[in-house]
Formats: structure tokens, sequence, C-alpha cells
């Protein structure tokens, strides 16, 4: 929006118009130079600027392939210890398993060890008997030997002799029946 104004205020403004003069050569030699100092300073400028950013991006090029190269060398590292590590699982796992399986032998074995320790007991007090009545033969027959040897042809006593060797027999029988039914309870 304008503001109202007076009706002669309105009329245009004529300029006179100037006559131009003519800019001298050196002027526009002076403009061609400056134009082309600013231009010969902005590209010294730009290179230099330019060379020291090629050279940060060739430090940063070659700090970016080490960097891989270190990436790559650890990522292998890694592979290769994740490896190993699966591999002392499985080692793991079957050595577990082993020494469960060891514990169950052990086991078995030990109940067979505490039966076999029973029936070495059982068999221990069933042959204790039969130690004192081998003692109790094995004297009787000194006995009947010394008297067959010590005592002259005739004057043996053909009864007693008799009666010792049915003593000596029915004792021997009796040794085989404890020694069978000995070996029944070591089975």
């Amino acid at each position: 929006m304008s503001w109202p104004l007076a009706e002669p205020s309105r009329a245009p403004v004529v300029v006179p118009r100037r006559r131009r003069r003519k800019t001298p050569r050196y002027v526009w030699l002076l403009v061609a130079a400056a134009f082309l100092c600013g231009g010969a300073l902005s590209a010294a400028g730009f290179a230099v600027g330019w060379k020291h950013q090629a050279q940060r991006d060739t430090t940063a090029e070659s700090a970016l392939v080490v960097a891989n190269a270190t990436v790559h060398t650890l990522r292998t590292q890694l592979a290769s210890a994740r490896a190993r590590l699966a591999a002392e699982r499985t080692h793991a796992t079957g050595l577990a398993a082993a020494k469960k399986s060891l514990t169950r032998a052990e086991t078995r074995i030990r109940t067979q060890l505490a039966t076999a320790k029973q029936s070495l007991a059982a068999v221990g007090t069933a042959a204790a008997p039969l130690a004192a009545d081998l003692d109790r033969l094995t004297n009787e027959l000194r006995a009947l030997t010394s008297y067959v040897t010590s005592t002259p042809a005739g004057q043996l006593d053909a009864g007693y002799v008799q009666a010792q060797l049915a003593y000596l027999a029915k004792t021997v029988d009796g040794f085989r029946t404890a020694v069978s039914a000995l070996a029944s309870q070591a089975r």
C-alpha cells in the first residue's frame, strides 16, 4: 500500500544525461592484469589446497589399507579361535561322556568288588572249620602211619586199622562235600 501523495509530486523526475567519457586503455589493462593476478593467486591457492588434500587422502587411504589388513587378520584370528573353541567344546563334551561312562563303570566295579568281598568273607568263614578238620585229619593220618610203621606186622590190630581207615574215608567224603559247597558259593 502506498501513501497518498499530492498530484504534483508524482511527476516523473528527469535526470539530465551526461555524456560518458571513453575509458582509457591503461585502465582496461590494469583491470585485466588484476583479473589475471587474482586468477593466478586463486589457482596457486587451489593447487596448494589440492596438494594438501591429496596428501591427506593418501595418508587416509594408507591408514585405511592398514586398518583393512588388521581387520582381515583379526577376522582370521577370530575364525580360528572360534574353530578351536568349537573343537574344544566337542572335546569337552566327549570327555564329559567318557567321565560319565567311567563313573558308571566305577560304580558297577565297586558293587562287584563289594559282592566279591562278601563272597570271600563267606568262603573264609566256611573254610575255617575245614582247616581245623584238615589239621585233625592230618594228625590222624600221622598217628595211623606211625602205628603201622612202628608196630611189628604180627602185632597189628586189624580192627583198629579198619576203624581208622573208615573214619578217614568218612572225613575225606565230608571234605569233598564241603569243598563242593564252597566252590558253588564262590561262583
